[in-house]
């Protein structure tokens, strides 16, 4: 049983309606806001919470674990439109909104990707709901026209939550940012032995995620280190390109496309190093995973990671992208179980200030201060 941080009367319940594509996908924005929500219904009582998602459809069930008191309700929608047909597709989908804003009457609407939250006044126009839009995405992900348009927008928002100071940064033209980190899904006090010869990455296999660099940077040292394996978690587009790659290097006995599973815990403690290997990462959820199991890490140096991974403490940070030194300092950790067990303690200790009852009371401090603004 969780001890909650206060509580309210019934009748003074803050309706929260949250905006997701798609609750059922398995990627990091659907584990940030499982994540959140979970974490605001555990610590807090004064929470009614609905999910809308967009995309799933009414049998289909989120794949992270949610809270039973939490809401969903699905949308159905099919993502065909073509420029054609583009305009009228959002309008339909802020008419839907809006209507699901009336009947539930909502205090506060979130957005978790650009598009939606430059929905937002739209669905909100007319009515005391209040609005914050969640950056999940690198600032400049979105092209020049939905940038120009965010920039006009974002405004209008109540706030704009970002995930570190980097991406402040680059909204430096807004006055309504606040940067609010992911949060750990789990805390465990058990960590990585780091001494099995593994080292683990995870995340969608699409491009993004930079896993074909991956795959040669450990083919640079396998012959250093014959018993040691790249094992890969993740599901995507990109499987068979990778799945091709792995082949025609003969590694199939040593670099494996593991799938998605429900239990990574388990497969951070059966690890001793993490690579995150992305072209570009808005925060990097799993590095905080993998380092609160005690996992050093080794990570591209992109907006992200360098805001969480101080080189040569708690881990190295790689110029972009240089997949010699990405190797060589994979080696060192393969060859220095000190070192190893040195960069993995500081990783561990690094990762507490993501844990839930650190990250979500700043999450109820800013709901409460815009809600409170109409009590």
């Amino acid at each position: 049983m969780h001890d909650r941080y206060y509580t309210t009367n019934l009748e003074e319940m803050i309706k929260i309606g949250l905006i997701i594509d798609n609750i059922a996908n398995k990627a990091g924005t659907e584990r940030a806001v499982s994540n959140l929500v979970n974490g605001l219904m555990k610590f807090y009582s004064d929470y009614s919470i609905t999910i809308i998602s967009l995309f799933s459809e009414s049998d289909e069930q989120p794949f992270f674990e949610l809270n039973e008191n939490i809401n969903v309700v699905h949308l159905n929608k099919v993502n065909n439109f073509n420029f054609l047909n583009k305009i009228f597709w959002y309008k339909q989908l802020v008419s839907d909104l809006k209507k699901i804003n009336s009947q539930y009457n909502f205090n506060v609407i979130l957005g978790t990707t650009y598009v939606h939250n430059i929905l937002l006044p739209f669905v909100v126009k007319n009515t005391k709901t209040r609005t914050i839009g969640c950056e999940h995405e690198v600032y400049g992900y979105p092209s020049g026209i939905i940038r120009k348009i965010r920039k006009k927008i974002y405004p209008k928002l109540d706030r704009i939550v970002v995930l570190n100071h980097t991406e402040q940064s680059k909204f430096g033209f807004l006055t309504n940012t606040t940067i609010i980190p992911n949060s750990l899904p789990f805390e465990t006090e058990k960590k990585s032995e780091l001494i099995n010869k593994k080292i683990i990455a995870v995340g969608r296999l699409t491009d993004q995620k930079g896993f074909d660099m991956l795959i040669d940077v450990f083919d640079m040292i396998r012959s250093e280190m014959p018993d040691w394996e790249l094992n890969i978690f993740g599901e995507g587009e990109d499987f068979s390109a990778l799945e091709s790659k792995i082949k025609s290097k003969k590694a199939e006995h040593c670099i494996n496309l593991r799938g998605s599973v429900k239990n990574i815990s388990k497969k951070y403690f059966e690890s001793s190093i993490f690579a995150l290997s992305s072209r570009w990462e808005s925060f990097g959820l799993v590095v905080i995973e993998a380092m609160s199991h005690g996992l050093p890490v080794v990570a591209f140096d992109c907006d992200g990671p360098k805001n969480i991974i101080t080189d040569g403490e708690n881990g190295f940070l790689i110029p972009k992208f240089d997949l010699r030194l990405f190797s060589e300092k994979l080696l060192c950790l393969m060859q220095d179980s000190e070192l190893r067990s040195k960069l993995g303690s500081q990783a561990s200790e690094s990762s507490v200030e993501y844990q839930e009852k650190n990250i979500i009371p700043i999450w109820n401090k800013l709901i409460q201060s815009i809600v409170n603004k109409d009590r």
